[in-house]
């Protein structure tokens, strides 16, 4: 039986025939296309990223949540997080992606590749976030070597070891849900009512369109502050003919 037809958008469509249950799904191809958190949500949800990366924290989380033993371990934990989030995410960005041509990690990884295609094309979905492999790889560099410190400390007899290593490893994940999340955003047409994420988009479009050495936070700017890749006047910095080669 043909189905009705009716106005689609790149988010998905409702039939316009109330007798019709049927709803057409339209994936979206373009991050400009998405206007709203409602869209993103969406579109987020649909991506491999969203659905490994979301998977993946909830797991932790109920793992953790079995474990109970809460202490003040637990606050550190998420303490350490927080405050090595902004330098990590900053050497990854630039080591990792942003790799000389060349570099055999790069290349292992596929970083620096994927993320030339994401710089020729910003706005294209397939490379903006991460594929289902980089996103299960990404995970399991958060998990592994946490799991494996935490292994380790419990044999030493660090009573409260697992637990705290199951608080890390949920709040690392929560840090990449979240980055994904924000860069996902800031390429699209919604604008943050934040100062704060209002700010963090506005750097991520001088990283695209003026030159790719600066504004390498994508959800934090620590990083950039302590490498100096932060300029209070962007004017200062040359315009890049490399911003969307990356070299």
């Amino acid at each position: 039986m043909p189905r009705e037809s009716g106005v689609l958008s790149d988010v998905g469509s409702t039939d316009l025939h109330p007798a019709s249950a049927c709803r057409t799904v339209v994936i979206v191809h373009r991050a400009r296309d998405i206007n709203s958190l409602g869209e993103a949500a969406r579109s987020f949800a649909r991506s491999s990223s969203g659905r490994v990366v979301t998977v993946a924290t909830c797991s932790a989380a109920v793992v953790r949540l079995a474990l109970g033993d809460w202490s003040f371990g637990d606050a550190l934990g998420v303490l350490a997080v927080v405050v090595a989030l902004g330098p990590v995410e900053w050497i990854i960005h630039r080591r990792l992606l942003h790799a000389e041509p060349g570099s055999t990690l790069a290349e292992l990884l596929g970083t620096r590749d994927s993320h030339e295609r994401h710089h020729r094309d910003p706005d294209d979905m397939e490379w903006l976030l991460l594929r289902r492999p980089n996103a299960i790889g990404s995970c399991l560099a958060i998990i592994a070597p946490v799991a494996l410190a935490a292994g380790g400390l419990s044999l030493l007899g660090v009573s409260s070891a697992r637990a705290i290593g199951a608080t890390v490893v949920s709040a690392g994940l929560v840090a990449l849900l979240h980055y994904e999340w924000v860069h996902l955003l800031v390429h699209s047409r919604y604008r943050p009512r934040s100062r704060y994420y209002s700010q963090l988009a506005k750097n991520h479009r001088l990283h695209h369109f003026r030159n790719e050495s600066y504004w390498l936070g994508v959800t934090i700017d620590t990083g950039d502050r302590l490498a100096r890749t932060l300029p209070a006047d962007r004017s200062a910095v040359a315009l890049s003919e490399t911003a969307r080669t990356l070299g």
